[in-house]
């Protein structure tokens, strides 16, 4: 073995690492964000929860957080795998208009993810002897409202994919996981400190999450976490849509479409 050679692999790693953030996601953010949100949730246990109530709210947190982040995730990597494929330009060369190519495959990830809810809901109840139907019909406007907020970033994610190229692909299944500290996914809201609360009420997934606790715990629906979602979702909505158009019709006009890769 010569070790001029070893060096020559380790330097070939790390100019890669420098110009590519996907390494660096790999080697700092997921670490930092477990030790993030176990850290809050082991200040939650120290706080005192009743073991029934905390299995269901475990649980119930799971199958919603994978049902919005996998519907966030689909949304960014759909249009990634045009990229890969690079059959964008061939898309876009043909009468298809940006709200058909988004209503096509918003309908394509909805359906995706009905069937990995569903599948995670059954695995629970068979496995964990968790039935979370009995809660369902509480819990679908909370779980349309986490659609909306998931259908807003993926939209952003893929306009700066137009804006930043493939560079930054490492978003479009990273970017949901940088907000599950502050969603209070796995704990109430209490657990964070008071800055970080103020944060946490803007964002449409802690009233979701906040809401489905209360169901669960039996206070019944919360209107107020629903409708603050709601509002929520109404501007961040707006705002994604409008930023999408604009970078991707930034990207046409100036031949982008080709070159996106």
């Amino acid at each position: 073995m010569k070790s001029h050679r070893i060096q020559a692999v380790m330097l070939r790693h790390f100019y890669e690492a420098r110009r590519n953030p996907d390494r660096i996601t790999d080697m700092v953010y997921w670490p930092v964000l477990d030790i993030i949100v176990w850290g809050f949730f082991t200040i939650y246990l120290a706080g005192g929860v009743g073991v029934g109530n905390l299995a269901k709210f475990l649980l119930g947190a799971v199958i919603l957080w994978g049902m919005f982040y996998s519907f966030q995730r689909d949304m960014a990597v759909g249009f990634l795998d045009e990229l890969w494929a690079r059959n964008l330009i061939n898309l876009f060369s043909t009468p298809l208009s940006v709200s058909e190519y988004l209503a096509g495959l918003i309908l394509v990830n909805l359906l995706k993810t009905g069937i990995g809810l569903g599948a995670a809901a059954l695995i629970a109840w068979a496995f964990y002897s968790f039935d979370v139907f009995p809660w369902m019909p509480a819990l679908v406007p909370f779980l349309a409202n986490l659609i909306l907020f998931a259908l807003a970033l993926g939209v952003v994610i893929t306009g700066l994919i137009f804006r930043y190229t493939t560079r930054i692909q490492a978003l479009a299944w990273s970017f949901a996981a940088l907000l599950q500290p502050v969603s209070c996914v796995l704990y109430p809201l209490k657990s964070l400190p008071k800055g970080l609360q103020a944060l946490a009420w803007l964002l449409p997934t802690t009233h979701a999450f906040e809401g489905m606790r209360q169901i669960m715990g039996g206070g019944g629906f919360s209107a107020r976490h629903f409708w603050w979602a709601v509002g929520l979702n109404g501007v961040y909505f707006a705002l994604a849509v409008a930023f999408f158009r604009l970078t991707f019709e930034a990207a046409r006009n100036r031949a982008l479409l080709v070159k996106v890769e």
